[in-house]
């Protein structure tokens, strides 16, 4: 091993130790102040819920039970977290790095490889995904859900292929929203604050005939980040957005064992996105989903699920001709197509489409006393079309399938062990299959450890498979390219081994997560340069360029002593070690990957509840210095948002207002160093009407 390498896992075991080392003094410390007498227990410590998820394996696990490490953000976390949107709430998962690229657009991956558009990480809101093929990643903007419409939120922290696909390469989060059975009335939502901020929300929820439902109409604007500059050149940031969304949920239970879900949406996004120059872009998006669940006598679930999502996405841009891109009139002896007359060689709008068909089957069944198990198949249909992406009018399309299998089988009181495997294949890469294998041993009934292996593919997106943008002057002349996707992309490939640890402290109050890993990513899709005859003489190729080791650790913690106190902390502590081929031969340049490392990431949130009624809350986050995938330095920052909350009830009604500061202190930057986060006021008020 290369003395570099030595010193760095030296360093990591260091930090490791370290962070062991306080929490072991926090823990000590927690145990003497509960351990005396001022601390008696009551009715409630009793009846602590324990939480049950469903991400790792489709089946529902408690924690001790899981093959992964998960994060719950519950309907509580929510409520007295400071997040004004549902991006901010993943400031509060171990491992994430959370950023807005622009006013508009959001991002957040999971330790690595976090870029514009974060990919490998699956998103699904109710089990429908929404991550897109056109963009390889999730558009956040136009999904519409509000926080007042979230239940909880699920994150399982590593691959997850073998549950949810190719996508959930690196992690998986599934957004659960409220069922329309536990609600009923009027809700008005409203946010206002600096940065020219309005949002705006009406639900109702009811029935209709024997059918309950939600429906909730949203408005979202905002000025995005202040002008800035760059290198001393001052930048006007354009990057103000709007979006309106309609969304619908109805439930209907015709029969004690059968129950029918059914969604419908629809978005309208105008956004200003860009890189120190700015363009506007509409994004209009609708889904449509259905799902079937039916209990059959002997405990079992069959479950049949079919969706439809579709995005449209309009670019306006400003016209230009060849003579104005290169500064040269088609008069002038250094004119580069002489006999040739000048053009317009970029429109005014561009268009893209992206489209998804997915049906899916799942059967969960208990073959034996101490197993459990779920299997599904699924078929899936991808669309995406625009000029400018492929140098192509036609729809460029891909059919894929994907069966899978997850075992749960309780060997022993102590014991479970986990099994799943997933195949998929698809038209336009090979066919794989991903697994993983887990073992926990519960020591007793509070302290769980967990060993696991994954082995996971990620095949290449519509875009990354068939991307060719170029600029072209006739179908004979290419002026300029820009990115061009290898003819023989491979699927990306992870192995990790991950060793987990869940303990519930002080009558399960206090639950603590902490997970050791070690991940090596091969045939990672990114872009090498190479020549190419146009007017700059080089390309940006995809293909599978780089290679990387990632080895990592986290620790999250939850104190909840009552229903008025609730604490949660994290730290995580990741460092990279990879390197990409930046340019193909013959003038090979190999890049060191390890600056886009997130080494340190640190969060705790902290909310009281007093006997007036206020609710006051403060989230602390602590981000390492980094270089963000395909963006700019970073400094080290903290970020401080404090939130003041008081309901008042009239009749039968309840107002609820709120007055949040978002980052108390200095400006700092997320993605681009001349996008500066400053302080943020939202005043807030949420009006039910039963």
């Amino acid at each position: 091993m290369p003395f570099t390498s030595v010193i760095k896992r030296v360093r990591a075991s260091s930090y490791l130790l370290h962070a062991t080392m306080f929490l072991g003094a926090s823990m000590f410390a927690c145990g003497a102040l509960f351990a005396s007498d001022d601390y008696v227990l009551t009715e409630e410590d009793f009846l602590v819920e324990i939480p049950l998820v469903s991400g790792p394996t489709h089946m529902d696990q408690t924690l001790a039970q899981t093959p992964a490490s998960v994060t719950i953000i519950d309907r509580q976390t929510i409520q007295a977290s400071t997040a004004v949107g549902l991006i901010d709430l993943f400031r509060l998962v171990p491992g994430f790095q959370t950023y807005f690229v622009d006013g508009s657009r959001m991002g957040t991956t999971y330790h690595a490889l976090g870029d514009e558009y974060p990919r490998r990480l699956e998103v699904k809101v109710d089990g429908r995904s929404v991550y897109e093929s056109l963009f390889s990643a999730v558009e956040w903007s136009s999904l519409g859900v509000t926080l007042d419409e979230i239940e909880y939120i699920e994150v399982v922290r590593g691959a997850n292929a073998a549950a949810d696909g190719s996508n959930a390469f690196l992690a998986s989060i599934n957004i659960v929203t409220r069922s329309p059975l536990l609600d009923s009335g009027w809700v008005v939502n409203s946010q206002l604050g600096t940065g020219a901020t309005r949002d705006a929300s009406v639900a109702y929820t009811g029935k209709l005939g024997s059918a309950h439902h939600r429906t909730t109409v949203s408005f979202r604007r905002n000025d995005g980040f202040d002008d800035s500059s760059f290198k001393e050149t001052p930048i006007i940031v354009n990057d103000s957005s709007e979006n309106i969304t309609a969304n619908f949920r109805g439930l209907w239970t015709p029969t004690a064992s059968d129950s029918v879900e059914f969604q419908a949406g629809v978005s309208d996004s105008d956004l200003g996105i860009g890189e120190r120059e700015y363009f506007n872009r509409n994004i209009f998006y609708r889904y449509q989903y259905v799902n079937w669940t039916r209990l059959t006598r002997g405990g079992n679930k069959i479950k049949l699920a079919l969706y439809h999502n579709d995005l449209d996405i309009t670019d306006e841009t400003t016209p230009l001709t060849l003579s104005e891109a290169i500064g040269v009139p088609d008069t002038s002896p250094y004119w580069p197509l002489p006999g040739l007359p000048d053009k317009l060689v970029i429109d005014d709008s561009n268009h893209s489409e992206s489209e998804r068909w997915d049906l899916e089957l799942r059967s969960t069944f208990n073959p034996l006393d101490n197993l459990r198990a779920v299997t599904g198949v699924a078929l899936r249909y991808d669309r995406v079309a625009g000029q400018e992406l492929f140098d192509s009018s036609d729809d460029m399309t891909r059919t894929s399938h994907r069966a899978y299998s997850n075992l749960e089988w309780t060997a022993t009181d102590k014991l479970v062990f986990n099994a799943g495997l997933i195949y998929e294949d698809n038209t336009s890469a090979d066919s794989y299959h991903s697994y993983r294998v887990a073992l926990n041993y519960q020591l007793n009934q509070n302290h769980i450890f967990r060993i696991a292996h994954n082995r996971s593919f990620r095949s290449p997106t519509l875009l990354e498979n068939m991307q060719k943008q170029v600029v072209r002057y006739n179908e004979n002349i290419i002026l300029d390219a820009s990115v061009i996707s290898d003819s023989d992309i491979d699927n990306e490939q992870l192995r990790s081994i991950e060793f987990g640890y869940v303990g519930y402290l002080f009558d399960q109050r206090l639950n603590l997560d902490m997970r050791i890993y070690h991940e090596q990513l091969t045939d990672v899709i990114n872009e090498r340069r190479s020549g190419y005859p146009d007017l700059d003489n080089f390309v940006n190729i995809r293909d599978n360029t780089d290679t990387l080791d990632v080895d990592g650790f986290e620790i999250q913690i939850q104190y909840k002593p009552d229903e008025r106190f609730m604490l949660r902390g994290y730290y995580s502590f990741s460092d990279i070690d990879g390197w990409t081929l930046y340019t193909s031969p013959p003038a090979i340049e190999i890049r060191d990957l390890g600056e886009y490392s997130l080494k340190h990431g640190a969060g705790l949130m902290a909310s009281y509840r007093y006997d007036s009624g206020i609710t006051i809350s403060s989230t602390a986050n602590y981000n390492a210095a980094t270089k963000h995938f395909r963006g700019q330095p970073v400094e080290s920052h903290t970020r401080v948002d404090l939130k003041a909350a008081k309901r008042v009830t009239a009749g039968r009604s309840k107002i609820d207002l709120s007055f949040t500061v978002q980052n108390v202190g200095d400006p700092y930057s997320e993605f681009y160093q001349y996008h500066n986060f400053e302080t943020q006021y939202i005043l807030g008020v949420r009006l039910s009407m039963p």
